[in-house]
């Protein structure tokens, strides 16, 4: 009894002397609970997400609020030096609240919105995937104060991105903001695109008239869209929109949407996603919806095969009829059939702006690239493609079969007949491989198979700018070899022909450069072998390159 009555007489002296509080121990929380405002930030785990402890001693993870830093390394160092120790404020600025491990809060740190502050100084691009609050517009001005200043993470936008990159990081794009260049208005191409003037925009939107964008980087063969405008907009430009995910940016570039119905598909596809693009026909007007359609998708996709006319021709093959309803001029495609001479085919779409006729501009070419084949694949060739090389019987019975080798072809047609096609047809990708024998020495042209007679005979002739010029019927070696050479296509070999210096190292850097984006102009070749150190390879080659 007596021992029991020293441990009361303890208790009793220690809770007079410390106090009558009792010690509480911090544990980690996932969702911080609705109405908590203020906390202390412990540590900064990168540059928009912070730990913190609240005032009941729990411990909690916050990411800042509509904003993504990319990994970007000054993100986290201005986090660090501005908030590591400090009492912050919470928000969730009246938008939803994110639950699981990571809460998404504005974060205010003496008055001042930390989240907004960051993208002004550029050490953060506004995350579009989040849903919007109350502070949104001023992030959107702050955003752009930072572009235009070239603050934080923009002053790297035209050169290697990866190099601000921290350990976190990868590949960057600073904007989820895109810009649909298909269905863009002249005036938001303009206001939108960075060093695009009022005639730039309106020769973007003649192109597309003529030759939808397949892919970004066939902005580049428009009239003046230099390598250095499409640089600096490459990461905001798309062909094709995803109307599942497509923000509001983006959607108001599909025509110029109304903002009611942009309103109406983000309300749609946030109860349940679209399955099929016909779906917003009940959203927005036929109208829109037909001049959109073939742009817009329910998927991610990086290229579109759009064309503007709904019959092609082979260049090579077809007859006057077949490529004047593609569009091509009468007096062009007589110039066209008129240069098919002494056995050789076009290897190469621009190798038409050759020919040494007025007819028709290197633009113009452009233009007509959806319309024209040079090679006419008998696996894909729909009946427009196959019945201007093929009479129509022929070509239902190709549709109806599937070719391992365009060999096969000889089981539905004749040897004559097939000795007439055979070189502008092929199954898949294989296609023949060439030397340029314009500039091949004769070693290349050997190894190639071409005979030394008819290397001889070329040799001397050069430079051969057309098929009216070869000084021999190149019937027997016209499957080996070209007068022009498609950069952004051409084999390692047949880049390697290209001979006057060209070496493996230069042809390998070719490939690995196109593979990412396509050579659009001789500039932009001449610029790329600069940079090599190769400029006088350049100037021995150029005249029978070409990039399309």
């Amino acid at each position: 009894m007596k021992n029991f009555k020293n441990i009361i007489m303890f208790i009793l002296i220690f809770t007079i002397v410390f106090g009558f509080n009792v010690p509480t121990y911090s544990k980690e929380i996932s969702q911080i609970p609705i109405g908590t405002t203020s906390a202390k930030v412990l540590q900064v785990i990168d540059g928009d997400t912070i730990k913190v402890e609240l005032p009941n001693k729990d411990i909690a993870y916050v990411k800042l609020k509509g904003i993504d830093a990319k990994g970007f390394d000054e993100s986290y160092e201005y986090l660090t030096n501005t908030l590591l120790g400090q009492n912050i404020s919470l928000s969730n600025d009246g938008g939803s609240y994110y639950g699981g491990k990571f809460n998404y809060l504005i974060v205010y740190f003496n008055g001042i919105n930390i989240n907004n502050q960051m993208l002004e100084s550029g050490y953060a691009v506004i995350d579009t995937s989040q849903n919007k609050g109350s502070t949104y517009n001023s992030f959107v001005n702050s955003q752009n104060y930072a572009k235009q200043n070239s603050a934080g993470m923009w002053r790297f936008e035209e050169q290697d991105y990866s190099s601000i990159m921290g350990s976190s990081g990868g590949n960057i794009n600073y904007t989820d903001d895109k810009v649909n260049i298909n269905t863009a208005t002249r005036s938001q191409l303009e206001v939108l695109l960075k060093g695009v003037s009022k005639e730039l925009a309106r020769e973007i939107i003649n192109y597309r008239e003529k030759n939808p964008f397949s892919n970004i980087q066939e902005i580049k063969f428009v009239k003046g869209f230099t390598k250095k405008i499409y640089d600096q907009n490459k990461n905001a430009l798309t062909v094709y929109t995803n109307i599942n995910t497509a923000n509001e940016f983006e959607l108001k570039t599909l025509n110029d949407l109304s903002d009611d119905d942009i309103k109406k598909i983000i309300e749609k596809r946030s109860k349940k996603e679209f399955t099929s693009v016909s779906q917003i026909k009940n959203i927005i007007s036929s109208y829109d919806y037909d001049r959109i359609s073939d742009y817009i998708s329910i998927n991610n996709v990086d290229s579109i095969d759009v064309s503007k006319s709904s019959n092609k021709a082979n260049i090579s093959l077809s007859s006057k009829s077949y490529l004047t309803s593609a569009d091509v001029t009468y007096s062009f495609a007589d110039n066209i059939i008129e240069y098919r001479k002494n056995g050789y085919t076009y290897k190469t779409l621009m190798e038409l702006s050759k020919l040494g006729t007025s007819n028709i501009s290197e633009q113009d070419i452009h233009y007509l690239e959806d319309n024209l084949d040079i090679y006419t694949n008998l696996n894909t060739g729909n009946l427009y493609e196959l019945t201007p090389v093929f009479s129509r019987t022929t070509a239902e019975r190709i549709l109806n079969r599937s070719f391992s080798d365009k060999k096969d072809l000889k089981d539905i047609i004749t040897e004559s007949e097939y000795n007439r096609v055979k070189d502008a047809i092929y199954v898949d990708k294989n296609k023949d491989e060439y030397v340029n024998i314009n500039t091949a020495t004769k070693e290349q042209m050997y190894a190639n198979g071409i005979p030394t007679n008819e290397t001889y005979h070329i040799i001397q002739s050069r430079p051969i700018r057309n098929a009216k010029q070869f000084p021999l019927d190149v019937t027997s070696i016209n499957n080996k070899i070209s007068l022009y050479t498609n950069i952004n296509t051409a084999s390692k070999t047949e880049l390697l022909s290209l001979n006057n210096g060209m070496t493996d190292y230069l042809a390998d850097s070719i490939i690995k450069y196109r593979k990412d984006d396509n050579f659009g102009s001789l500039e932009e070749i001449e610029e790329f072998f600069k940079v090599n150190k190769s400029v006088s390879v350049y100037n021995n080659i150029k005249d029978f390159i070409v990039v399309r």
